[in-house]
């Protein structure tokens, strides 16, 4: 496995780092016409500006939640995280243990939605929140072990938002040995379809494990 503090792929990173970070509002407008879309996506349907139209007191939630002392973390690294899947139970711990197995890289943060004080009472940020921050990242890690919780939606907003997050993302997908148990973790019949699509336009960044180790071990993948 690649080792957890190499520099591979850096460099290569600086170009699509610049156009994709951002510092007080989260980006908007469409992609360029002639970029291929991945599961039958219509261009209109990949960037929804009105789930951005914020009102001024909410505009100002979303600065108080954003630019503190936690986004300049973020903002001065040189390689950014941002980690996504469940954030309850065991499957949440196991994505925050990853979480701090990037942040203790060199040089490095990786850092999850929640961290920046968003609550059931904040929905109506969620979705710039996640759009600054994954403009913010060098990579966009989703640990995912099953259909059930708040991370579906965030494999949604994945989906339509694909073209300008595929160069980014890895996908670290839970199996399970049994059948049965992997149709019922992942019984979600849209989510399931957010998911395959991804898959096919991360290509090799899509890594499997099943237990803690492996997980371990896929997340050393990460560059």
């Amino acid at each position: 496995m690649p080792a957890g503090d190499a520099d591979d792929g850096d460099d290569n990173r600086d170009d699509t780092n610049s156009r994709r970070r951002t510092a007080d509002a989260p980006p908007c407008g469409g992609e360029d016409a002639d970029t291929s879309l991945i599961g039958d996506v219509a261009a209109d349907d990949l960037h929804d500006d009105a789930t951005l139209s914020l009102t001024p007191e909410q505009h100002q939630r979303l600065k108080d939640g954003l630019h503190g002392a936690r986004f300049d973390d973020v903002r001065r690294a040189s390689r950014r995280y941002l980690v996504v899947g469940s954030g309850s139970g065991e499957s949440g711990a196991r994505r925050r243990r990853a979480c701090t197995q990037l942040d203790d890289r060199r040089d490095a943060v990786a850092f999850r939605l929640e961290e920046f004080g968003f609550d059931a009472e904040d929905l109506d940020l969620w979705a710039p929140a996640f759009e600054v921050l994954s403009a913010q990242a060098t990579w966009v890690v989703g640990v995912i072990e099953d259909f059930d919780g708040g991370h579906v939606w965030e494999l949604g907003y994945l989906y339509r938002q694909q073209t300008s997050v595929r160069d980014v993302l890895w996908l670290l997908k839970r199996v399970y040995d049994d059948l049965e148990t992997q149709r019922a973790q992942y019984e979600n019949g849209m989510a399931a379809s957010h998911l395959a699509a991804l898959e096919a336009a991360v290509g090799d960044r899509v890594v499997e494990w099943a237990t803690p180790d492996e997980l371990e071990s896929a997340v050393e993948r990460v560059p």
